[in-house]
C-alpha cells in the first residue's frame, strides 16, 4: 500500500490486487514498533532502512490523517530493555546511528521510566526516542488515502498467474480477469515466493507470531518494555499488546493455548499489573521470513518489468516507509535515496 501510494504520487497508473482485505495480513497483525526489537543484531542494510523510515513517519502519519481522517496514533513512547547483556553492542549501534541510548543501572531509575515494570528489574537500556504506530489504524488510514487519491485497488481477488512472455512481464491473471501492465511488483509478504517460476526466486517463508491484547485503563502503562525476547506495547486507549511467539508452522494462523500461557506469563512477568486484566483478544500473523531479516527491494534480474518488495520479516512497519520510497525510485529509474545493492535478489544467493 505504501509503495502504491508513492508510485501514484509520482504519476504512475497503479492498481493494487489483494487476495484478502487491504493490509489484512502481517501489516495488521504486528506490534507497530518503529524500530527493530534488537537493532544492534541486524545488518547495516536493515538499520539504514529503519533510520530512513523513522524520518519519514511523522510527516507521513500527518498526511494520512489529513487524507483519511484516521489518526494512526504515532507516539514517542520510548523502548525500555531489561538487562545489560548486550550493552556494548547496543552502545556501539547507538553511536553509529546517532540514536540516544541511556544506561540504567538501578531499580529506582527503571521505575521512574516505567512505574509498572517488575520491581526485580534493576538495570537496563533506555531508548527514549523510539516511536510506535497503531498498525491496524495505519492500514485503515492508507486505505482512506487510496480513496482520497483515487488509487485503484481490488480486494478479495487472488492473483493466479504472472503473465510473462520471452522474459518480459505482461501483467497478471486472476480467476476472472487479465490485467495488462508494463511493470508488476510482488509485495505479497510471506506468500511472495509462490508467484515466480524462474530459476532465481525470493527465499521468503512464513514465520507465525501470536500476540495477546489486554484491556486496561489509559495511561496505566506508558512505555514499551522488552525483556527476554518478549515485549509490551501500551496503546493510547489503555489497551496493552503482549508479544510474540516465533513459530515455523507453514501457513497456519491458528491461535493456541500454549501461546496464551507463554505470552500471558511473559507479559505479567514484565508488567505484574497485567495479571488483573482480561485478555481481550489473541491473534496470529505470518511474518515474511528471510535468512538474515534483510528484505528484497529490487527488480528481478531475469524477468524484465518484474519487481519485488518483500521479506521484511519482523520489521515490516518500521522498514516499510523507506522500502516503499526506494521501490518507487527503482521502478521510476529516479535517483536512489539508498544503495539498493544489499536488497537485490543476487545479494541473497
Amino acid at each position: 500500500m505504501l509503495t502504491a501510494r508513492d508510485l501514484h504520487h509520482a504519476g504512475v497508473d497503479v492498481l493494487v490486487i489483494e487476495r484478502g482485505p487491504l493490509g489484512g495480513e502481517s501489516s495488521w497483525a504486528g506490534g507497530g514498533i518503529i524500530s527493530p526489537l534488537y537493532p544492534w543484531r541486524y545488518a547495516p542494510s536493515v538499520n539504514r532502512l529503519a533510520e530512513a523510515s523513522k524520518q519519514i513517519y511523522p510527516a507521513l502519519a500527518q498526511q494520512l490523517q489529513d487524507e483519511s481522517g484516521i489518526d494512526c496514533e504515532l507516539i514517542t513512547s520510548g523502548l525500555l530493555y531489561s538487562g545489560l547483556e548486550e550493552q556494548q553492542m547496543a552502545e556501539r549501534w547507538a553511536h553509529d546511528w546517532s540514536v540516544e541510548l541511556q544506561l540504567v543501572t538501578d531499580a529506582q531509575r527503571m521505575h521512574q521510566i516505567e512505574p509498572q515494570v517488575n520491581q526485580a528489574y534493576d538495570c537496563g537500556l533506555w531508548l527514549p526516542d523510539i516511536m510506535q504506530i497503531r498498525n491496524p489504524k495505519l492500514v485503515k488510514a492508507l486505505k482512506g488515502s487510496f480513496e482520497a487519491r483515487a488509487i485503484r485497488y481490488l480486494e478479495h481477488t487472488p492473483v493466479t498467474e504472472l503473465l510473462i512472455d520471452a522474459g518480459v512481464v505482461k501483467g497478471v491473471s486472476t480467476a476472472s480477469e487479465t490485467y495488462h501492465a508494463d511493470k508488476v511488483i510482488i509485495a505479497s509478504g510471506a506468500w511472495s515466493a509462490g508467484f515466480i517460476k524462474a530459476e532465481r526466486n525470493v527465499e521468503v517463508e512464513p514465520v507465525k507470531g501470536q500476540m495477546l491484547m489486554f484491556r486496561g485503563e489509559a495511561g496505566m502503562v506508558k512505555r514499551m518494555v522488552l525483556a527476554s525476547g518478549h515485549y509490551i506495547i501500551p496503546r493510547k486507549d489503555g489497551r496493552v499488546l503482549a508479544g510474540s511467539t516465533l513459530e515455523r508452522a507453514g501457513f497456519d494462523k491458528t491461535v493456541t493455548d500454549e501461546a496464551t500461557v507463554e505470552l500471558r506469563s511473559a507479559a505479567t512477568e514484565i508488567i505484574p499489573a497485567l495479571a488483573g486484566l482480561e485478555i481481550e483478544r489473541q491473534w496470529a500473523g505470518l511474518r515474511p521470513g528471510t535468512a538474515q531479516g534483510i528484505p528484497y527491494i529490487c527488480s528481478h534480474p531475469d524477468i524484465d518489468g518484474l519487481y519485488i518488495n518483500a521479506g521484511h520479516y519482523r520489521n515490516g512497519v518500521v522498514l516499510g516507509a523507506a522500502s516503499a520510497r526506494l521501490m518507487a525510485e527503482i521502478v521510476n529509474e529516479q535517483e536512489l535515496s539508498l544503495d539498493p545493492a544489499p536488497y537485490a535478489l543476487e545479494a541473497m544467493h
